[in-house]
């Protein structure tokens, strides 16, 4: 195990420095320490890690290397862990991985209660697109995740989470709910801001604008959308509690739509086996969240 680490970290300082003199300086080793270790690697997993030839100045990785990187990162990382947990006895810790979207929608709240708490759950918030969630979720690099997919997965559990309504979401001088509902075709897709809202919603879009009339301004951030409509012609279909959002912090009108797109629903998504202290953990998540929902 000593080996095993001393070498990898060789190997990434190597990476972050590009020469084997700067990696040295790095970790306070001579260079022939370096050299040694990378040739002990190499040999130990039959690989070749680096280019070497004449005229190279820096150093650089090779296909095999550059996969070997992603291990090495996720090693020193589980290491990291191990140490702690060695130090510090067990810990309350919890990767969540969430759409931009929810992101911005009702984490912030989630994290300020439980850090206004004082919970003892270390927390990391990851974003991401949700098929990738599923994946991230099997493979443990996330313990709870928040997709707008809903798939069958053998090692997933999935839970319909959180639905919100559509609305048409525009700049106005006063803030207001319309009682007006709009007809899609009364929208012009020349002045549209398109967010991907989801499979179901990607149809409903498709069917009064066909994909053949391209938005022209296609977004995965709900921040950048909100900037954008500020002050502008532009209009964007949206999740109500985005536009509840949009109130609190601008001058927006809110409209319905006579023909309403599929609810905004987001899925809540968590491996099918847990350890006992990470069902603590997400217990203490999921309570959190029941105060809004």
């Amino acid at each position: 195990m000593e080996f095993h680490s001393n070498s990898i970290e060789t190997f990434l300082a190597i990476v972050r420095a590009q020469t084997i003199s700067g990696a040295a300086g790095e970790l306070h080793v001579a260079q022939t320490t370096v050299s040694q270790r990378i040739k002990v690697l190499e040999k130990e997993f039959g690989i070749r890690l680096f280019e070497r030839g004449k005229g190279i100045k820096k150093i650089t990785l090779t296909p095999m290397g550059e996969e070997f990187y992603k291990l090495a990162e996720e090693w020193m990382r589980i290491e990291q862990e191990a140490n702690l947990l060695r130090i510090q006895g067990p810990r309350l810790s919890l990767n969540v991985g969430t759409v931009n979207s929810f992101n911005a929608l009702i984490i912030p709240t989630v994290v300020t209660d439980l850090i206004s708490n004082k919970t003892p759950l270390k927390l990391q918030i990851y974003t991401s697109h949700s098929d990738q969630l599923y994946s991230e979720i099997e493979k443990r690099y996330l313990d709870v995740g928040y997709s707008l997919k809903e798939r069958i997965h053998p090692n997933v559990t999935v839970e319909k989470f959180f639905t919100s309504p559509m609305v048409v979401l525009q700049s106005s001088n006063v803030s207001e709910y319309s009682d007006e509902h709009l007809h899609p075709r009364d929208l012009d897709p020349d002045y549209e801001l398109f967010m991907p809202w989801g499979l179901e919603y990607q149809s409903w879009h498709d069917y009064w604008w066909s994909s053949s009339i391209s938005s022209q301004v296609k977004l995965d951030s709900t921040h950048l959308l909100l900037h954008l409509l500020k002050g502008s012609l532009y209009w964007a279909i949206v999740p109500k509690s985005l536009a509840d959002l949009a109130l609190e912090n601008g001058t927006f009108k809110v409209s319905g739509l006579s023909y309403p797109p599929p609810d905004y629903t987001v899925y809540r998504l968590t491996h099918v086996k847990q350890s006992s202290l990470k069902k603590q953990s997400i217990e203490i998540w999921n309570k959190t969240f029941s105060t809004y929902f």
